[in-house]
């Protein structure tokens, strides 16, 4: 059982050890899986075991630059995502959201309506 299992979520970012790993649920799809390492991040595996973490050479600021990206674009996917609250909240986040923002569509007319009331 991973972290990810544990929080109830997809994908779970978190800062250990001088690095940041990435957890999915046990049984993640490959979909989720091939994502994960399309974004840069570096594959592990043991047993039934199968976690991602940034590559070793990037430096602090590289790595949570990293999650900061990775993390919205995997919610925009569609997976539940939990991240660290000192790994999240940079320039790409904030990118992410007024993208999203901008994106979302205006509410339903009667929606409208009844907050003018």
């Amino acid at each position: 059982m991973s972290l990810a299992d544990d929080y109830d979520v997809d994908v779970t970012f978190y800062h250990r050890d001088g690095t940041i790993f990435v957890d999915t649920r046990a049984g993640a799809p490959e979909d989720l899986l091939a994502l994960l390492d399309g974004l840069g991040l570096d594959r592990h595996g043991a047993a039934d075991d199968v976690w991602h973490q940034v590559p070793d050479a990037m430096d602090e600021i590289a790595m949570k630059t990293l999650a900061d990206r990775a993390a919205p674009l995997l919610a925009r996917a569609g997976f539940r995502v939990d991240i660290d609250a000192g790994l999240f909240g940079g320039t790409a986040y904030r990118a992410a959201l007024a993208d999203q923002a901008a994106r979302r569509p205006p509410p339903p007319p009667a929606a409208q309506a009844r907050r003018a009331r």
